[in-house]
């Protein structure tokens, strides 16, 4: 590919998936700066890697170099916060954000979730991604995916109890057409 045609590659992936980029970056990092400093390291990733980009799944592969960057600024962060905390400086959270009770709760149980359950459940409810596309994100295979979603489904739910269940968005778990429902080994209790 020319430099004409890779740059006009770019252009257009970056025209077409940077709002996404960017808004799955904003609900991971508490602050706009971040999110700014997280998606210009995700899109120059990108064009580094635009050889390897996927024509048929551009979004996904987006999604996934950009988890990757995420992981290395949460890395740093936590860096310079072991700094911080070696010389006693107390970090304050400027941060803070008003949601909706029930909203609030839905958080709280994410928060309570081990952290690949939690992705999981993000990258289906928030990004609306099928799980092919979840299991291009975190490079893994669709079944697994649809096996460990299905799984964070529940384990949301239980956390999120009665008293939440009107509110559950993105909780449904549709088998597809076809499909015959078989209990996992963890579901039947061995």
């Amino acid at each position: 590919m020319g430099d004409a045609d890779r740059r006009a590659r770019f252009e257009s992936v970056y025209e077409r998936h940077y709002g996404a980029v960017w808004a799955y970056l904003r609900r991971r990092l508490r602050s706009a700066v971040d999110t700014d400093d997280v998606a210009a390291q995700t899109w120059l990733a990108v064009w580094r890697r635009l050889d390897a980009l996927p024509v048929e799944n551009e979004l996904a592969w987006c999604y996934g170099t950009a988890r990757r960057c995420l992981a290395n600024h949460r890395r740093g962060e936590e860096r310079r916060l072991r700094l911080v905390r070696r010389v006693e400086f107390e970090r304050t959270d400027d941060a803070v954000r008003t949601l909706d009770p029930r909203a609030q709760g839905v958080h709280d149980a994410l928060a309570r979730l081990p952290t690949d359950d939690a992705e999981l459940l993000r990258l289906s409810a928030w990004e609306q991604l099928s799980v092919a596309d979840i299991a291009l994100v975190l490079d893994l295979a669709p079944s697994t995916v649809s096996v460990r979603l299905h799984r964070a489904r529940k384990r949301l739910a239980s956390r999120l109890g009665p008293e939440a269940s009107g509110f559950r968005p993105g909780l449904q778990d549709p088998e597809p057409a076809g499909h015959m429902s078989s209990a996992a080994p963890d579901d039947q209790g061995h």
